[in-house]
């Protein structure tokens, strides 16, 4: 495991590097499943392959939405189509009950203050991301948002292509943005794209998955975060 030292020093280092601020949606934006838990969503979702269906035993227990998405893709585009289109109006449910990442809204704030931008990455639905933004007051706050359009889950993290096309439309170099986000696939993800990475570990053991991963740096809490972009505010020259 790295040493809180280390990984604060590695964490500074990132910070001064970042001059795009690339967020996972679920985790370090929101707990979009907070009120819509995702295992009920998942369930919804496994009505569609049809009762003649046999699933494999991790897909048939998995409260993973995407898990259950990425297998209707090995049985048809169709299905996958279907699914992802059930997902997107389940996620579109959940946003309203969703729980903000608490000191989220600081960090967006101080990077703007830094003149750094904030993006939103991520697999969730980009109609449900909007939909969050705008209910939150931070749709007008948020340079781009990345999220899933099409039914087809190869696109989606760990594939770099999501956060790859985050860096092309920003005009940036992958060097200069930093992906934040809560999950393996993530930090996977990142490492693909070349761009820096900090695991937001917010739940046990989350910390040893996303540092093993690869993560450039972890933080149990986005204050760490929004007090280091600020400290830039404050000096120019951190």
């Amino acid at each position: 495991m790295t040493s809180p030292a280390a990984n604060s020093s590695d964490l500074d280092a990132i910070v001064s590097a970042t001059r795009h601020l690339l967020l996972d949606f679920d985790g370090p934006i929101c707990s979009v499943f907070a009120g819509l838990p995702a295992h009920i969503i998942a369930g919804r979702l496994r009505k569609l392959f049809g009762d003649h269906t046999q699933l494999p035993a991790g897909i048939s227990r998995t409260p993973d939405p995407i898990e259950v998405f990425t297998y209707a893709a090995t049985i048809s585009t169709g299905l996958a189509a279907r699914v992802e289109t059930e997902m997107t109006s389940q996620e579109l449910a959940a946003v309203a009950t969703a729980a903000p990442t608490p000191y989220v809204h600081d960090v967006v704030t101080a990077c703007q203050n830094s003149g750094r931008s904030v993006s939103v990455v991520s697999n969730n639905s980009a109609r449900a991301v909007h939909a969050y933004l705008a209910r939150h007051g931070l749709d007008d706050r948020i340079s781009l948002v990345i999220a899933r359009t099409s039914h087809d889950p190869a696109l989606l993290k760990p594939s770099p292509h999501l956060i790859t096309q985050a860096v092309e439309a920003l005009d940036a170099e992958p060097g200069d943005c930093t992906l934040v986000g809560d999950s393996v696939t993530d930090i996977q993800g990142a490492r693909l794209a070349r761009v820096h990475s900090i695991g937001y570990a917010n739940k046990p053991g989350k910390r040893e998955r996303l540092s093993e991963a690869g993560a450039g740096a972890t933080i149990n809490s986005l204050a760490d975060l929004a007090l280091r972009f600020r400290a830039r505010v404050a000096d120019p020259e951190l």
